[in-house]
């Protein structure tokens, strides 16, 4: 008990020396508001309110756009400007990991060692491994998948619409949606499959981590949410496991099959073409052997893949229909793309890559001004690793950092209006101007740790609005401006979306897929 004690004694000592040496640290970055609170002003701020609307009202008066809080014991610098974001994520990159102690450490036991977590080298062996699982040939087979998804959304609203007008959650339809693109990109699992395992494994799973990350006390709390947690987690790990060894064996037995004229590979159902055999043909290259250790670090991929695959596209397609449904003359240069296209056939037609690419630009432009305008990521957390500067101002290390991407997002011009324009040639986004401009729009973060899935996701889901914007026509089903959720990232509408669809009157009855 004595030794338990002065172990307690000597960390409680450490800890007071690092908060003195943080404080002393960042003296030059002044200190948040704490609104006359006495005890944990700034964690009480947070948790009272929504955390980013917070932090941007604490960092958007500050000269610099800079400001710090404390965080029980954790001291925070609080970033608000391009020039700031530019030194965080690419000038001096190397000053600043992940804070897998902190922001990501509810998600480490979904995420683990996968590629939004990892760092150092085991950060760069993965990204090398993935980065060719994400490259334009591979992309070439997002449209097809991302076409087929549209169809069967078409469908369903079709069904949903046969006696006239309903109201739909779309937000529900297209994480739905987003989740069947993953799941048969990367594991050419079916659309049934998609919707059985991931609603029911992976999606409470996430639910809990993200109430985790602004309440982390809930980890320790004994009860049937913790259960469920625990339990979900060892379900999806199985699943995702057993699959795994199914995809090395059908792998494995397809290489072998090669030169056997008995056994032709085109009836070996291995999957190849999706991400995840990409990845095992990468590690058969290198002759490395399937091990425990491999299978688990693969299993952390994959649920990575789930969860950066589809709830950013789900939030940014949802907010791009809200407002062309509040914009007619918008939504209706979305259409004229759609027709040129996509067709207008009963169902969408299959466009290559490099047609959606150079035909979808207003659509394009539309979901990046979503992304702008509600911020679905808006900040983004690191931790000093060695005595730095941001924009001038010394931070030492330890100290952790914010990157209020929302607070940079809303410092353009007119910040509040939804204009897709600013993101077509000539308009206000300009990333090769010189200086900052690159990073004021940070949906994807930039740098060397930016998204490698943003031109997946940006492409799976241009042919998705265009599509079913050709089709329906959407308005409003409840009054009021919808609130972003106020705790979970990416941040969609709370309490869904629900919408009022129509069929266009220039549609015609289209067949079910």
């Amino acid at each position: 008990l004595a030794a338990l004690a002065a172990l307690a004694a000597v960390r409680l000592l450490r800890l007071l020396l690092d908060m003195r040496r943080a404080a002393r640290g960042l003296a030059g970055v002044p200190l948040a508001p704490t609104g006359g609170r006495w005890l944990l002003p700034h964690a009480r701020a947070l948790l009272a309110g929504t955390p980013w609307d917070v932090m941007e009202a604490w960092v958007a008066p500050t000269p610099r756009k800079l400001v710090q809080a404390c965080i029980g014991h954790r001291r925070m610098v609080l970033v608000g400007s391009a020039a700031g974001a530019r030194d965080v994520f690419q000038s001096r990159a190397r000053a600043f990991a992940k804070d897998t102690d902190f922001s990501f450490k509810p998600f480490l036991p979904i995420l683990g060692t996968g590629l939004v977590t990892a760092a150092g080298p085991l950060w760069q062996a993965q990204r090398l491994l993935i980065a060719p699982a994400l490259r334009v040939d591979v992309l070439d087979a997002v449209p097809p998948i991302a076409a087929a998804a549209a169809a069967r959304l078409i469908a369903k609203l079709d069904a949903a619409t046969v006696d006239g007008p309903a109201v739909v959650d779309m937000e529900e339809e297209f994480r739905l949606l987003t989740l069947q693109v993953i799941g048969a990109a990367v594991l050419s699992l079916p659309p049934d499959e998609c919707d059985r395992v991931f609603p029911e494994l992976y999606l409470p799973v996430m639910e809990e981590a993200n109430l985790r990350a602004l309440r982390p006390w809930r980890a320790f709390v004994p009860g049937k949410a913790r259960r469920a947690y625990a339990a979900g987690i060892k379900a999806l790990d199985a699943y995702i496991r057993a699959l795994l060894r199914a995809r090395w064996a059908a792998f494995q037995k397809a290489k072998g099959a090669k030169d056997d004229p008995g056994c032709p590979r085109a009836a070996l159902a291995d999957g190849s073409g999706d991400i995840l055999g990409t990845m095992l043909a990468a590690i058969d290259a290198k002759g490395e052997p399937w091990s425990a250790a491999l299978e688990t670090q693969l299993c952390y991929e994959v649920k990575t893949f789930v969860l950066a695959g589809h709830e950013t596209s789900a939030a940014m397609l949802t907010w791009s229909l809200y407002e062309l449904a509040a914009a007619p003359a918008l939504a209706a240069k979305v259409r004229g793309e759609a027709g040129r296209v996509l067709g207008s056939g009963p169902h969408p037609a299959t466009p290559s890559r490099q047609a959606a690419e150079d035909g979808l630009d207003y659509t394009l432009a539309c979901l990046k001004e979503s992304l702008r305008k509600y911020s679905v990521v808006p900040v983004v957390t690191r931790v000093a690793t060695s005595d730095t500067a941001i924009d001038g101002v010394p931070i030492p290390r330890g100290a952790y950092v914010g990157v209020v991407t929302q607070a940079v997002h809303n410092a353009w011009p007119r910040a509040g209006e939804w204009d897709p324009a600013r993101f077509l040639p000539g308009g206000e986004y300009d990333p090769t101007a010189p200086g900052d401009a690159l990073f004021r729009f940070l949906a994807f973060i930039q740098g060397p740790r930016n998204c490698l899935g943003q031109y997946f996701a940006l492409l799976e889901a241009r042919i998705v609005l265009a599509a079913v914007v050709d089709r329906f026509d959407f308005s409003k089903a409840t009054p009021g401006v919808p609130r972003r959720h106020p705790t979970v990232i990416p941040t969609g509408p709370e309490g869904g979306m629900p919408m009022v669809v129509a069929r266009r009157p220039s549609s015609r009855p289209r067949a079910r897929c």
